[in-house]
């Protein structure tokens, strides 16, 4: 993964997927267009997810395809890659998708689907979820394997309506070893400091639609939110943690950069200094 530590062209803003740029198979208005507009300016962009099921190629296809954005592989950060990062010994034991069994074999793991055997369990989204699948990753974990979420988003949203997330899937396993597994996607530490290596100096500004996740992820010095009311978060108030900024979709959040930007940050604050909560919008 030596491709996550390249060093960016300037400041970089870190954007979610879905509900942000994408909901299901549908593009959200103008996201072409923002992002575009954000490289046009010189900023870096990284798409982050905690999507555990797709690997950063499909990611990279489904932005083309729906949104008609040309990213690049090195372009995504998945809760998989990250969860991948946290393992300290195999074999292991996954329960999840494609992206999840990717990004275990590519960090150099063999897998097992024996819990005697196994040392360590990956749980993220399983849209195949069967009883046997939460059987076998229970057992393991309460014969000794550690165990690692991907990701804890309850749902996930979909252009029908929100559907049962990575969070869903990983509570069924806690709940029959009686163990709190590690997370790995946001807004864990380990996520946070994956970004802040690829980016060390500069402004990171997040856009993003679920405060516990995305707007908790930007709860860091240099750090700047964005909350945008496309995705899971119907309307800005009373939200916890509380962003910087909070607008209707992804132009409004591109316009907002690109102006904070173009008048130095506003007059008397700094590049990557974060707002006082009294003004923020």
């Amino acid at each position: 993964m030596a491709h996550l530590f390249a060093r960016p062209l300037s400041d970089a803003v870190v954007c979610d997927l879905d509900g942000v740029v994408y909901r299901g198979e549908r593009s959200m208005p103008g996201a072409r267009d923002a992002l575009a507009a954000l490289e046009g300016a010189g900023l870096s962009v990284l798409f982050v997810t905690n999507n555990s099921a797709r690997e950063p190629a499909a990611v990279v296809d489904k932005l083309l395809r729906i949104v008609g954005y040309p990213a690049r592989v090195e372009q995504v950060i998945t809760s998989s890659l990250v969860a991948a990062s946290l393992i300290e010994a195999g074999p292991v034991l996954i329960m999840g998708e494609s992206g999840v069994e990717t990004a275990v074999r590519a960090a150099g793991y063999e897998l097992t689907d024996d819990p005697l055997t196994a040392e360590t369990v990956v749980v993220g989204l399983d849209r195949q979820l069967s009883y046997s699948g939460v059987t076998r990753a229970a057992a393991a974990v309460r014969a000794g394997a550690r165990l690692i979420a991907t990701n804890r988003d309850p749902t996930f949203p979909s252009e029908t309506g929100l559907l049962p997330g990575a969070g869903a899937c990983v509570a069924a396993v806690e709940t029959a070893a009686g163990v709190r597994g590690v997370t790995a996607g946001k807004p864990s530490r380990a996520m946070r400091q994956l970004v802040e290596q690829r980016y060390p100096a500069g402004t990171i500004w997040m856009i993003g639609d679920r405060p516990d996740t995305d707007i908790a992820l930007a709860d860091a010095p240099r750090w700047r939110s964005i909350l945008v009311l496309t995705g899971v978060t119907a309307s800005g108030d009373r939200v916890d943690p509380s962003p910087d900024h909070v607008v209707d979709g992804l132009p409004d959040a591109v316009r907002l950069i690109l102006s904070e930007r173009s008048e130095g940050a506003g007059e008397g604050t700094p590049s990557g200094a974060r707002a006082d909560p009294s003004e923020r919008h």
